[in-house]
């Protein structure tokens, strides 16, 4: 079992990787240009893109939004064609929202120039560097899909 100072110390490389990932790779300006939509509704595009159909309530909480903040969201998303409202077949006063083709064709898109700015980018380094990513990123891949 590690010390809690050496979780600290993944944690810190961790937070610093973060956002040199954000910082260096990601471009926040060129993902968000075009769109519609702000970038706290994407959030909500990508809950339901990645995790299916779900009940207002379930969005709100995982996405730590305030349930009166959602309304506006979620209203907005189906205004833009992001997403549909519909009731629970099986319980009324539940209201389920669903991404649309829409919303899945936008992240795709955006994935897509996403993906071409960051190879662009990792043209710079060295084979010895590409090499090392590339044996280096699937096994951390898999590490943090085992974290709750």
């Amino acid at each position: 079992m590690f010390t809690k100072e050496a979780l600290l110390e993944i944690s810190n490389n961790m937070f610093f990787l973060f956002l040199s990932l954000n910082h260096k790779m990601i471009n926040r300006s060129i993902m968000l240009k075009g769109l519609s939509v702000p970038p706290s509704h994407m959030k909500v595009i990508f809950y339901l893109t990645t995790n299916g159909p779900s009940p207002v309530s379930k969005i709100a909480n995982d996405l730590e939004i305030s349930k009166p903040n959602m309304t506006p969201i979620i209203d907005n998303l189906i205004a833009e064609g992001y997403a549909v409202r519909y009731d629970d077949p099986n319980d009324r006063r539940i209201i389920n929202i669903k991404a649309t083709e829409k919303a899945f064709n936008t992240l795709k898109q955006k994935k897509q120039e996403t993906v071409e700015l960051v190879s662009e980018k990792l043209s710079s380094l060295s084979d010895e560097d590409i090499e090392l990513l590339m044996a280096t990123i699937p096994p951390l891949i898999k590490i943090l899909g085992k974290i709750k």
